[in-house]
């Protein structure tokens, strides 16, 4: 989601030296993703909280997927898509375990399974409980959950298109106008003070969610970023969507909204791709030297994409996401003609 500009709501610190914002909390939203990878998919991805990057819940996706709403061979959560899985909506390939579950086998308040169910209300040709009966439930489920994951897994593609289509960054020095994608450091020096921890950055991003409401705020103009061959500049008062791949801290307000922030700051290292301009530029360094220099700048309909993540990564989670959800439509059909047939 790109982030929206507006003001810092801010108070006066404790010694009256400028801003400083409410005390810190113990953290109650992170992101966790283990280093130990199975075919480009995180052994664990855990997620917990509301990331302020977007002002949305993320969803977990690996082998083991730990979140309000997870997606991976084993997936516990809220919403939970797997071959096994856990949660209050359960919908798995195998089996499914929840309130409302789907699966071969499925146990739950509400089980519907295509061999075997058991729960208050079973559904299945070997259902065990309270109300029990046969039907089409399990191909139904299996349809309509992998329809609508298969539409998120591909508006995300869409969006983040300027950085999955081209995941290999190309050198600053490279950089011609139309469309780039880049992996340098931030090396503007941290001219600002992010609004509610007070921490020295170049850019700052804040998120307040509560009932009815969810609003971003911004600061940050133009950011300076280099690699081994050059510096090129990013326009963070463009039409920006901010992905950040650290643990995510929550900061108490004097309400019952969230306030969290995110935030950039010199050293480290980015991803940027997007609509990018070489021009003149009096300050520009090698190897453009002689006053030109590329800026990265979004526009509606063509953000830019700046991530502290491997876009290989998110390419590799969307592609899972996407092939586990066509494997449940075409679950879906086959159990449909499967019932009908015999």
């Amino acid at each position: 989601m790109a982030a929206q500009a507006g003001s810092a709501r801010t108070v006066d610190g404790p010694h009256g030296d400028g801003p400083a914002g409410p005390p810190e909390r113990t953290p109650t939203s992170f992101e966790y993703r283990s280093r130990l990878k199975v075919f480009g998919l995180p052994l664990v991805h855990v997620v917990r909280g509301i990331d302020p990057s977007s002002g949305r819940r993320p969803t977990a996706v690996g082998i083991i997927a730990i979140g309000q709403v997870a997606v991976g061979v084993i997936a516990i959560g809220q919403v939970a898509v797997g071959g096994i899985s856990l949660g209050q909506a359960s919908i798995g390939l195998g089996w499914g375990i929840g309130q409302l579950a789907f699966g071969l086998l499925a146990a739950g308040q509400v089980a519907a399974g295509l061999f075997g169910a058991a729960g208050q209300l079973a559904v299945a040709p070997h259902a065990l409980g309270m109300v029990t009966g046969t039907g089409m439930f399990v191909a139904a489920g299996w349809l309509m959950t992998g329809i609508l994951l298969a539409f998120a897994a591909g508006r995300r593609r869409r969006r983040l298109g300027p950085l999955l289509d081209a995941p290999s960054p190309t050198q600053i020095a490279a950089v011609r106008d139309g469309r780039a994608h880049v992996a340098a450091e931030v090396v503007s020096d941290d001219h600002l003070r992010a609004p509610l921890s007070n921490r020295p950055c170049v850019f700052w991003h804040t998120v307040h969610v509560g009932p009815a409401m969810r609003e971003h705020e911004r600061s940050g103009g133009n950011v300076l970023i280099g690699d081994g061959s050059g510096q090129a500049r990013i326009d963070f008062g463009s039409d920006v969507i901010f992905i950040r791949s650290d643990n995510y801290r929550e900061i108490a307000g004097p309400d019952w909204a969230l306030h969290l922030e995110t935030s950039l700051a010199r050293g480290e290292s980015l991803h940027v791709a997007g609509p990018v301009t070489v021009i003149s530029d009096p300050t520009a360094g090698a190897p453009f030297r002689g006053g030109l220099a590329p800026v990265f700048s979004g526009r509606r309909g063509a953000p830019l994409i700046v991530t502290t993540r491997n876009p290989l990564a998110i390419r590799t989670e969307l592609r899972f996401a996407a092939a586990f959800a066509w494997t449940l439509v075409a679950g879906g059909l086959f159990a449909a003609f499967s019932w009908v047939l015999f």
